[in-house]
């Protein structure tokens, strides 16, 4: 039989609970206050985005895009989707400057929060989840409802609010494939002066006004398709005989990242049509001229140097005694320029003596193969 508890024990019992009651709401009290904090700050800072005053919208932004790429950041755009869901503070903020100055200060405040870390879905993670829907739906009211503004400040010929337009775009791919096929069948990539974007803008003579460029939030816009895992997205629009890109902006989004992330997945083991895609991506990338990296010195009347450096980097890292569609985007390479395949043997990366690798007989094949497309193996 258990012994009676003495008062006095009962006391320090009653006490340890009390402490870790009062240990409890002292845990929650600070979260509680920092949510209150957030609600007072989001509510300053949306007011002051709505303003009338330029200057006031301008601090506004600045300040709210700086509390979100801070470590709180995640904290504070929890707190202002689960106070406004629907974002009717921006897109009032969006009709009020549409078309005016400071449409730039709002479209850039809304990319940061579509590519904020916190609004990235995440199965198991209630909270994640609901933010990244809000952010979705957000999304998908701009691409469906918004885009006139969109091409407004496109057209405005103002390079801030021609690259705040692209990131903001560029945001909404990167949210995921199903985003990124709606802006893909939406955009008006034909849209006059767009792919004026991509040039480098030169300061006049005399002219003191800081230029802004265009060009890196270009290739960034184009890039998210890629980035996203839709790179037949950006096929269909590029890669095409009747589209409007020229040879050497293809070559800039076709830089080393991009071609390396392609071949990756091109030798993804059970990779299916995700493979096959990119693999046909890069045939077209790699042997068309057009598209600015294979070179076409015969091309009337304005011959295409190309990039032979990257294209025999790429070569070079290929898995082509292993992987086979490596070794079939080699040979294409090859076909396309065989003075390519010559400079590669010259650096062949296989051991052609090493009877009992058992990528032995594919690496020969291969070697095989190379000297039937060059003529003849190359002297050293």
């Amino acid at each position: 039989m258990d012994e009676p508890i003495s008062a006095s024990e009962d006391n320090v019992i009653m006490g340890d609970e009390n402490d870790r009651e009062v240990e409890v709401e002292e845990r929650e009290v600070p979260k509680f206050e920092i949510k209150v904090n957030y609600q007072a700050k989001l509510s300053e800072l949306l007011h002051r985005i709505n303003s009338n005053e330029i200057k006031l919208c301008k601090d506004g932004t600045k300040e709210f895009i700086k509390l979100l790429k801070s470590d709180p950041g995640g904290e504070l755009l929890r707190v202002y989707v689960q106070m406004s869901s629907s974002f009717t503070e921006l897109l009032s903020a969006w009709k009020l400057r549409a078309g005016k100055d400071g449409m730039s200060y709002v479209m850039s405040l809304i990319s940061v929060i579509f590519s904020h870390s916190e609004g990235k879905y995440r199965a198991n993670d209630r909270e994640r989840i609901f933010v990244s829907r809000a952010l979705d739906k957000f999304a998908r009211l701009i691409v469906q409802e918004k885009m006139d503004g969109v091409y407004k400040e496109l057209n405005s010929k103002d390079g801030k609010r021609e690259k705040a337009v692209l990131l903001l775009v560029a945001s909404i791919v990167r949210r995921g494939s199903g985003l990124a096929s709606e802006v893909a069948k939406t955009f008006d990539f034909k849209l006059q002066g767009f792919l004026k974007l991509a040039e480098y803008k030169k300061r006049q003579k005399n002219d003191k006004r800081k230029k802004k460029s265009t060009r890196k939030a270009f290739v960034g816009f184009a890039m998210s398709f890629l980035e996203v895992g839709k790179p037949g997205l950006l096929r269909d629009r590029v890669l095409i005989e009747q589209s409007l890109v020229p040879p050497g902006l293809r070559s800039v989004l076709f830089g080393n990242v991009t071609l390396e992330q392609l071949v990756g997945i091109s030798g993804r083991e059970n990779g299916a049509d995700a493979a096959e895609l990119a693999h046909n991506v890069l045939v077209m990338v790699c042997t068309d001229p057009s598209n600015g990296l294979m070179p076409d010195l015969n091309r009337h009347p304005f011959p295409l140097k190309g990039n032979p450096k990257r294209l025999l980097g790429l070569m070079k890292k290929l898995k082509a005694a292993d992987i086979g569609y490596h070794r079939d985007l080699l040979l294409a390479i090859v076909k396309g320029r065989p003075s390519f395949g010559s400079a590669y043997l010259e650096e062949f990366p296989y051991n052609l003596e090493d009877y009992a690798s058992p990528s032995w007989f594919s690496t020969v094949s291969l070697a095989a193969n190379l000297v039937s497309s060059v003529g003849s193996w190359p002297s050293f």
